[in-house]
């Protein structure tokens, strides 16, 4: 019939990645929403001709989806001056807290979101809608004129196309998966291996555990999360090195620690776990590498880098060589010094 039209539309990423899920409600004349499919469409059909009509796309799901510490890597250039977010759209995505700039602020949400202590943006969605006609009055300063995030017609006339850009709040380097055949798999260039002495724990005592980085200064910044065996030690204290405070997360109760950081190298050690053994064990033992986080590098030249955790001074399966206390200690005029040899 001549008075039956349609609204239909794709919705993209600024990298023409087709956004699959996104919940679009179609408000006015006639009330109907519709979910994209995988290549980003949506559309709504026979609709009352002459009618007025808003389409409002929405998606806040996953705020960590695609959210990484390299993303405040190249935020904190931006805020630097060092290297400019490009285009308005990363802006509009590296303003977390949604305050129409971009500072520290919002480098200290994105963080908290990668450390789990926030499960979502306080003040934000997890992603934003762009009508896909609109050209910015200055691309350097999105939030000088309206964005508008609906497509709204009067006296629906004809057949309309209402596309949208989708912007993954925190995502600057756009990494994140946006439909079932986006993957999310990164190949990594290197190791970036966190190194602390191998100790032989006992029960009840407390130990120092710092952990170093040779290659600190090979890298921009690393994210990783660090899994406490809670039968063998439970965390008394965390000493702040390079990293500080804001860059931790502590879950106690599943002996999970995260951390994220990216900054200027400095020598020193990157921060010190004081433990209580709560067994006899190897320090290896108790000490691991958790999913929470994706543990990940970045180095200076942009790639990333896998993490490994680097026990210093294991000896191998066999018995190794090893020198004993002296006894009697203190002594006076003589002493005592055994050893172990793995072959006489």
């Amino acid at each position: 019939p001549v008075n039956k039209i349609k609204i239909a539309g794709t919705i993209a990423t600024e990298m023409a990645a087709s956004l699959q899920g996104v919940t679009v409600t179609l408000s006015g004349h006639n009330a109907m929403s519709s979910t994209t499919n995988a290549s980003g469409d949506y559309s709504f059909v026979n609709l009352t001709q002459g009618g007025d009509f808003t389409v409002t796309p929405q998606l806040d799901k996953n705020h960590l989806n695609g959210v990484s510490t390299f993303d405040l890597v190249l935020i904190q250039k931006h805020i630097l001056g060092v290297q400019a977010l490009n285009s308005p759209y990363k802006l509009i995505a590296a303003d977390a807290n949604n305050s129409k700039s971009i500072s520290t602020l919002d480098m200290i949400q994105i963080r908290k979101l990668i450390l789990n202590i926030d499960e979502h943006f306080a003040n934000n969605t997890s992603w934003r809608f762009v009508d896909a006609t609109y050209r910015f009055p200055n691309p350097a300063n999105p939030w000088s004129g309206n964005i508008p995030e609906v497509v709204s017609m009067n006296d629906l006339a004809t057949n309309i196309t209402a596309n949208f850009v989708a912007i993954k709040v925190g995502d600057v380097n756009a990494s994140a998966v946006v439909n079932a055949s986006s993957s999310a798999e990164v190949r990594t260039n290197g190791e970036f291996k966190l190194q602390t002495a191998e100790q032989e724990l006992k029960m009840g005592n407390e130990y120092r555990v710092a952990f170093t980085a040779a290659d600190l200064k090979d890298i921009q910044g690393y994210q990783f999360a660090l899994n406490l065996d809670k039968n063998k030690v439970e965390l008394v204290d965390i000493e702040y090195g390079v990293a500080k405070a804001e860059n931790f997360g502590m879950f106690k109760n599943q002996g999970v620690i995260t951390t994220s950081w990216n900054g200027k190298y400095e020598p020193g050690a990157l921060f010190t776990l004081v433990l209580r053994a709560k067994a006899d064990a190897k320090l290896s033992t108790a000490l691991s590498l958790n999913r929470a986080v994706a543990p990940e590098a970045y180095s200076q030249a942009n790639e990333q880098w896998g993490i490994a955790l680097d026990f210093q001074g294991i000896t191998s399966a066999t018995e190794g060589y090893e020198l004993l206390q002296n006894t009697p200690n203190p002594f006076n005029s003589e002493t005592t010094i055994g050893f172990k040899l793995p072959k006489a």
